[in-house]
């Protein structure tokens, strides 16, 4: 454990596991937005086998609209935050490498 504490971090190695890790959210945050109908419907489809199948029709659209679009939302803000971020970072690194 000590020799890991003396050694100090590769800035190659922390860059590369950052922009990686960018890189994924950004596309978990595409797929949220992608599927967000996908997820209300088959939340509201399961609301309603909760009830025994029988569901109020305003009920079951209010259910899988907000659904849908809360997990719309949280992907948009995570794709645009992620998103910037690793363009941010890759222009750091462009920058470092070339200075």
């Amino acid at each position: 454990m000590e020799m890991f504490l003396d050694q100090k971090p590769d800035k190659k190695q922390t860059y590369t596991g950052v922009m990686v890790v960018l890189i994924l959210l950004f596309m978990l945050g595409l797929v949220l937005v992608l599927t967000s109908a996908t997820i209300g419907l088959s939340t509201a489809n399961a609301e309603m086998a909760k009830n025994g199948g029988v569901m109020d029709t305003a009920m079951y659209q209010y259910i899988m609209s907000n659904t849908a679009e809360s997990y719309r939302i949280v992907g948009a803000i995570l794709s645009l935050i992620t998103g910037v971020g690793a363009l941010l970072a890759g222009l750091v690194g462009y920058k470092q490498k070339n200075a």
